[in-house]
């Protein structure tokens, strides 16, 4: 039942069909809260068939969904968890998502379901790497949205000489640059582009003689503390936390990008417009608040928007159309963007500029 990747965009795509009786559940899940994991994913299911029962649900709807609830907490994936569940459920069935993403704990009870948070974690797969580096031993990791934070095979092994005095400032000088070349030449294999940052673990003075000598375009953030002895969680804890604020950085600089085609007619802000430029294939880069709850129906042909109150969450399904078109898509929080032009809801960036 449970997965360890994220959906497709098709599958995504599929997901934001209408369902009958769906039932969405998000939670905080680790192996060290384990049991407050159990106990969430219980009476968020126990409230959800509360809900469905009041809508007048019948009996074996009811019960179909209690034995999905002991299918989910009899599951596999409770043995091997990272750090959030999303449960995606109906009456026939359910499929668990295990994800080191950190989600947010909610419960959907529609027609449709909501497809918010899942969409935020495909799009924004938090990639980066890190280097715990002391005179004693140094360590390259690499962590996804998939994948927690685990250590990269390194095929040199460069310790540090023991000297002392002068000679042991240059010897220390002499490890961190060779470990920096290593460092550097790793990832540029890894990652060309240099998009995904590096977070180093080490305190002075190789902190310092690291930076000096890694000379790639990559981003670099400190973690201040001692490097010795960190565990895989510890270390992808903090390049969670990061990666929050990196991210939110990045989102108001893509948004400034977007803001210099205005003169140009290509960008967008009413969500109709946008609407239609998705479904054209007219979207190059769309960056909207994932939390605002706007329900309605999307016309796949057309890009007309309807609002409905029973409808399902609009920019999430928007936000697939135009990753199926091959656009990039920006969930973040209203208050992650400071630039002008952001309105809060919704900004996209045109291929063209659409015609009235």
């Amino acid at each position: 039942m449970a997965r360890y990747e994220f959906p497709t965009t098709a599958e995504l795509l599929e997901m934001g069909a209408p369902k009958e009786n769906a039932v969405t559940v998000y939670l905080p899940a680790t192996a060290a809260d384990y049991d407050v994991a159990r106990t969430t994913v219980k009476s968020s299911m126990d409230g959800a068939i509360r809900t469905l029962r009041e809508r007048g649900a019948d009996h074996a709807i009811e019960e179909a969904f209690h034995a999905i609830t002991e299918a989910i907490l009899a599951d596999d994936c409770w043995d091997v968890l990272s750090r959030s569940l999303a449960v995606f459920a109906t009456a026939d069935g359910a499929e668990i998502f295990v994800l080191p993403n950190n989600l947010e704990h909610q419960v959907q009870v529609g027609k449709y379901w909501d497809l918010g948070q899942i969409v935020r974690s495909v799009a924004n797969p938090q990639r980066a790497f890190a280097v715990t580096l002391s005179a004693s031993e140094w360590h390259v990791w690499s962590a996804s949205g998939t994948t927690e934070a685990h250590e990269l095979k390194v095929d040199e092994n460069i310790v540090d000489p023991r000297a002392h005095g002068d000679d042991r400032t240059q010897a220390l000088e002499a490890y961190a640059k060779r470990v920096a070349a290593k460092v550097e030449s790793m990832l540029t294999n890894a990652d060309p582009s240099g998009e995904r940052p590096l977070f180093l673990f080490a305190t002075d003075p190789l902190e310092g003689m690291f930076r000096e000598n890694f000379t790639g375009r990559r981003e670099v953030v400190l973690i201040p503390g001692n490097p010795d002895e960190l565990r895989a969680d510890q270390v992808d804890a903090a390049i969670r936390a990061g990666l929050t604020e990196i991210n939110a950085r990045r989102s108001t600089e893509t948004v400034d990008t977007i803001a210099d085609g205005t003169s140009k007619g290509l960008v967008a802000l009413d969500l109709g417009d946008i609407a239609r430029a998705a479904v054209a294939g007219a979207v190059d880069t769309l960056v909207y608040d994932f939390t605002v709850d706007t329900l309605g129906r999307l016309d796949n042909a057309t890009g007309e928007v309807t609002y409905l109150d029973d409808g399902y969450d609009l920019m999430s399904r928007i936000a697939v159309v135009v990753l199926q078109n091959s656009g990039r898509v920006v969930p973040v929080r209203a208050g992650e963007v400071t630039s002008e032009i952001w309105n809060d809801v919704a900004v996209a960036r045109l291929r063209y500029p659409l015609s009235r």
